[in-house]
């Protein structure tokens, strides 16, 4: 999506986690099983900000704010929905079960 004057792309790695942990004090779990409120700007800056971080580190959630403001008007909701679906897929991507628990048993049999 377009915002700040660039395309861009949502990515959570454990560093941007952590930056949103940190800057919020709420863990992904906590903000998934409490459901998103999209009128918590304060939250929802702070996770489009963090989904941004993989790209450029020097981004500040001002800057993101300030963008937002600048947008078309629905461009906050967008931009918060998809930095929202990226946090959960890499969320439950993290604590996905893949077998390997079942891999480790089985080699330990033979």
């Amino acid at each position: 999506m377009k915002l700040g004057g660039k395309d861009r792309t949502f990515r959570f790695g454990l560093n941007s986690i952590r930056a949103l942990i940190k800057a919020t004090g709420k863990t992904p779990m906590a903000i998934i099983q409490n459901g998103l409120d999209p009128t918590d700007f304060e939250l929802g800056v702070h996770i489009i900000w963090a989904g941004l971080l993989w790209e450029d580190h020097d981004i500040t959630p001002d800057m993101v704010g300030e963008w937002l403001d600048r947008a078309k008007p629905g461009t906050y909701t967008k931009a918060l929905i998809a930095a929202g679906n990226a946090l959960t897929k890499t969320f439950e991507h993290a604590f996905a079960d893949n077998g390997t628990e079942e891999e480790g048993k089985e080699e330990e049999k033979n």
